[in-house]
């Protein structure tokens, strides 16, 4: 009988996981954009009453790669941005972490020294 309650060598931690899970997840967004972007190329491309069926082919295929193109950029643009956003949070949130810390200590000191006065006095 196996003992689960001791963590095993084969046995991925939560990090692992996330990540394969955000890997598979972004995987089928992609899958997902690259349908989408057939589609919309193919419903462009049916409107057009001139192409041959080889020309349909290659409208369709340009028409998606070029949408995909644009879909990447944006992606590429937008996680940037998000990590950037990120850092300011951080960097914000580690100032008032800070700062909070300070102020504790501060009335912490206060209370202390007022606490020292009055055993003084008595």
């Amino acid at each position: 009988m196996t003992d689960h309650s001791t963590p095993d060598s084969r046995t991925p931690d939560s990090r692992t996981v996330r990540a394969g899970i955000a890997d598979i997840e972004g995987y089928l967004l992609w899958q997902a954009e690259t349908d989408r972007a057939r589609a919309d190329a193919e419903a462009f491309v049916d409107a057009l009453d001139w192409p041959t069926t080889a020309q349909r082919q290659e409208l369709v295929r340009l028409l998606a790669l070029r949408q995909l193109d644009l879909s990447q950029r944006a992606v590429t643009r937008i996680a940037g941005r998000a990590l950037q956003l990120r850092r300011e949070y951080q960097q914000r949130y580690d100032c008032l972490k800070r700062r909070v810390l300070a102020a504790a200590l501060a009335v912490l000191a206060a209370l202390v020294l007022v606490n020292v006065l009055v055993l003084a006095a008595c």
